[in-house]
């Protein structure tokens, strides 16, 4: 299926179907910019456009962000990387740029949202794209929250550029998630279910309803600890997404990524909930491409129909002994035992501790269709939502709401399991910690490299000793190879102020009413 182009700011760019089918020079004046539906899709499509951007799904989040858990590391020896070793500051530029991104994102949806219902569009297409504008927006916001805590809740357009109205403190936490719940709640209604929809780029009630229960999952765990009330919420919502039964799993655990990179809509099953989507190789105007396989795909030193690949992304001893059994199809998809030098395919010698030497294998270049191929940008689309990790949530939830696991939870987590491996025993009889051990560990296996680990680790309070002490003894394990050791250094740096991040230096450098986070 062939993605359509939109174009905005500086040439930044975003792809789908039909809806994206929209070209712009730039943001224009919201006073000219709602006169008519092409007009208004336009500033939807603003709205939508810091998803794709490099500082976010176009490169760092599944990248720079994505290598600061347990299942990865950074495969370079190189101590400049702050961000990598959780050696930086609030000077750090890949935090100042996913900052502006997210507000950015927040700026354009609060313009939408003064100005639409002046349109004179149809009414129901109003109350359809302010849905979509409203779950964004909270979406920035949970972002935001996840990584620094408390931020300024900014609900109105900062079109002037006075100093002045850039002064805002922030605001609790516990507020910014309260306000986060409440829009996407109220906004589940307002947009289209799923299979109204040729594709899951656009925001649809299952997309709303899983990002909920992620949410509410993580207002139960570390650090706002809301407890039984947000897990049993975590669950509802969960649970709508499965009792529409618009989702099941692919039975090819393999094709659900090969479909990513293929550009291919899989509306059989539609796992795939809500993705990012790219477009294009970068070689003419009719590019959106991010970074998805060169960033974090499979080595590769040239630019041939495999696809150059930095492999940046290697796995570690964690996520190698998380899959116990060899014929768990995850493993050997997730984790890559060959890559490409010359033209030629190389495998790796496992018997002689090149485990850690493995790459990230989840997004592969070698499915994408396009015969010219970019050295960066790849049109490989990036999933933000799984209809699995509704299980997992769904699974996690009811094992915290209610004291152990009920038969709804092991339904779910026993539906992915076995697909993974149809002979995997069922899992049964487990007491409420072994079982939230097992979802831990299940949520390694089937979502690694999807840019969810780090916040997770971060809710369930492990982080830190994940990435000190468990680092460290993974690292002296007799199988990781000694010229690997300097995967070690992030556990030189990380410390319990590690869960947040500092406000950034061109936050504080414009808006003096913020203070810096208490610990940095």
């Amino acid at each position: 299926m062939k993605k359509l182009l939109f174009i905005f700011i500086a040439g930044i760019t975003l792809g789908s179907c039909n809806f994206f089918d929209v070209e712009t020079a730039g943001f224009v004046s919201p006073e000219t910019s709602y006169k008519d539906e092409e007009s208004v899709q336009k500033a939807l499509v603003g709205v939508y456009a810091p998803l794709s951007d490099l500082s976010f799904y176009g490169r760092d989040w599944f990248y720079a962000f994505n290598l600061q858990d347990d299942l990865s590391y950074y495969d370079r020896n190189y101590t400049k990387q702050e961000l990598f070793l959780n050696n930086y500051t609030y000077t750090n530029a890949t935090l100042n740029n996913l900052w502006a991104n997210l507000y950015t994102g927040i700026d354009r949806a609060n313009s939408f949202l003064e100005y639409i219902q002046g349109s004179p569009i149809d009414e129901t297409l109003i109350a359809q794209y302010m849905g979509e504008v409203r779950f964004l927006r909270a979406y920035y916001f949970f972002t935001l929250s996840s990584l620094w805590g408390d931020v300024p809740l900014r609900l109105k357009s900062t079109r002037d550029t006075d100093m002045e109205a850039l002064q805002m403190p922030s605001t609790p936490a516990a507020e910014v998630f309260d306000f986060i719940t409440t829009e996407m709640e109220d906004v589940v209604g307002q947009v289209r279910t799923a299979d109204q929809l040729n594709g899951p780029g656009r925001i649809s009630k299952s997309t709303v309803q899983g990002i909920l229960a992620r949410v509410y999952l993580k207002m139960g765990g570390f650090p706002l600890y809301k407890g039984k009330e947000a897990f049993e919420k975590a669950a509802y919502w969960a649970r709508k997404v499965r009792n529409s039964r618009l989702h099941t799993l692919n039975p090819d655990y393999k094709e659900v990524f090969t479909n990513l990179s293929k550009d291919i809509y899989d509306l059989t099953y539609r796992e795939s909930i809500w993705e990012i989507e790219f477009k294009g190789n970068n070689q003419d105007g009719h590019t959106t491409g991010g970074c998805v396989g060169s960033y974090n795909g499979v080595y590769n030193n040239q630019n041939d129909a495999y696809g150059f690949g930095y492999g940046y992304v290697s796995v570690t001893l964690k996520l190698f002994d998380l899959f116990d059994d060899p014929n768990d199809v995850r493993r050997d998809w997730n984790i890559c035992e060959y890559y490409y030098r010359n033209g030629e395919k190389l495998w790796r010698n496992l018997n002689n501790k090149q485990y850690v030497y493995c790459n990230a294998g989840k997004f592969r270049r070698e499915y994408e269709l396009s015969d010219t191929k970019d050295k960066d940008y790849t049109p490989i689309n990036f999933p933000v939502l799984r209809y699995s990790d509704v299980l997992l949530m769904l699974a996690e939830a009811e094992n915290e709401a209610y004291g152990g696991p009920t038969t709804l939870a092991y339904e779910c987590i026993n539906e992915v399991r076995q697909r993974a491996n149809s002979d995997y025993p069922a899992v049964a009889g487990l007491g409420q910690e072994d079982f939230r051990r097992l979802v831990i560990d299940e949520r390694g296996r089937e979502l690694c490299f999807e840019g969810l680990r780090r916040l997770d680790l971060i809710r369930w309070g492990l982080y830190v000793e994940a990435m000190t002490t468990e680092r460290r003894a993974q690292v002296a394990d007799p199988r990781w190879h000694a010229n690997k050791s300097y995967a070690d250094g992030i556990a030189d740096y990380t410390e319990y102020r590690h869960n947040w991040y500092p406000i950034p230096s061109k936050e504080l450098a414009t808006n003096f009413s913020i203070k810096q986070n208490p610990l940095w």
